[in-house]
């Protein structure tokens, strides 16, 4: 079987709250390097962004087959594609990718190469902030940044990824589980088969268990990070966070405690964050803060570089 033409893709982007306005940038770099097609999913969004992606559309009708508006209230990610699963069908494969994915690159011909040879499934989309993808021991899901187990095993990525339609659907029905399967409403034999293979946890992302029970037979599932791709992961979550609290200088931050994980996360989110809304308001630009050393402040420099270089190649957008 021969890997699939760019033209023949569409990519579905979830899109919650009202991030729209800053994140339709790295959405831009990954049109401008690639031939695929995208749809705007919309999750739990108020009316003025959904015009904004209206707009956005109608600028770009032979790329983004449209806006599909899933739940007038934020569902999980997962819940959301799994929406436009019943809702659409675009041929012989079902693809997504994050909105916080900047394309520096063409990516996707490197990615739907992995397609042949009985593998039916490639993820990508490793985060700036991650330092590993591989689940701790004792740890009690497989959270999305988490991507292989400690032998190896594949559970793949929810930020990229690029299915054969077929594939997907037969072990949707075989076991009664979708992309926004979380654990505990599994059903018995589903969850007997996952344990068979080793791979229970008390809860899991999006795509996680679709993911493992996709490879109980012959096939397998490839997860491909590419160097052309940059993606900032927790974006979304930061712009549009679920509470706010209010430090002692007075600005109003996410209430991180509702996000428990790496703070390394909280600190390129943040400064992120800060920086986009600048860059896309016209405001002064925030310094890189002081204090990080090593790796950390390379992470950040790099997030500055990157996103002054979007905001000049796709700023009119």
């Amino acid at each position: 079987m021969s890997a699939p033409a760019e033209e023949s893709l569409v990519f579905n982007i979830v899109w919650t709250g009202s991030v729209f306005r800053y994140l339709r940038y790295f959405v831009a770099s990954q049109m401008h390097h690639s031939r695929a097609r995208f749809r705007f999913v919309a999750n739990g969004c108020p009316d003025d962004q959904i015009d904004l992606m209206e707009r956005f559309a109608a600028d770009q009708p032979d790329r983004i087959v449209e806006v599909l508006d899933v739940s007038s209230t934020m569902v999980a990610h997962g819940v959301a594609l799994d929406s436009v699963r019943a809702l659409r069908d675009d041929g012989e494969h079902f693809c997504l990718i994050d909105p916080d994915i900047k394309a520096n690159a063409p990516f996707v011909g490197d990615l739907t190469r992995c397609l042949v040879g009985g593998c039916v499934a490639v993820t990508s989309g490793k985060e700036v902030w991650s330092d590993g993808n591989v689940v701790p021991e004792g740890h009690p899901g497989v959270p999305g940044e988490f991507f292989f187990d400690r032998e190896g095993f594949v559970f793949g990525s929810p930020h990229l990824a690029i299915y054969e339609r077929s594939a997907l659907e037969e072990t949707s029905r075989k076991w009664s589980i979708g992309l926004g399967s979380a654990g505990p409403e599994l059903v018995p034999e589903a969850t007997a088969r996952v344990e068979a293979m080793g791979h229970h946890y008390k809860v899991y992302d999006t795509g996680k268990l679709i993911n493992i029970l996709l490879q109980e037979g012959e096939q397998s599932l490839v997860h491909k990070d590419v160097p052309q791709l940059i993606h900032i992961g927790g974006l979304s979550h930061y712009l549009a966070p679920t509470g706010w609290v209010t430090q002692d200088d007075g600005e109003r931050v996410p209430n991180w405690s509702r996000w428990p994980g790496d703070p390394t996360r909280y600190d390129v989110a943040r400064f992120t964050g800060s920086l986009l809304r600048s860059l896309v308001d016209g405001d002064p630009m925030p310094a890189v803060p002081e204090g990080p050393e090593g790796v950390m402040m390379e992470r950040l420099r790099l997030v500055r570089s990157e996103l002054v270089d979007m905001i000049d190649r796709y700023g009119d957008r």
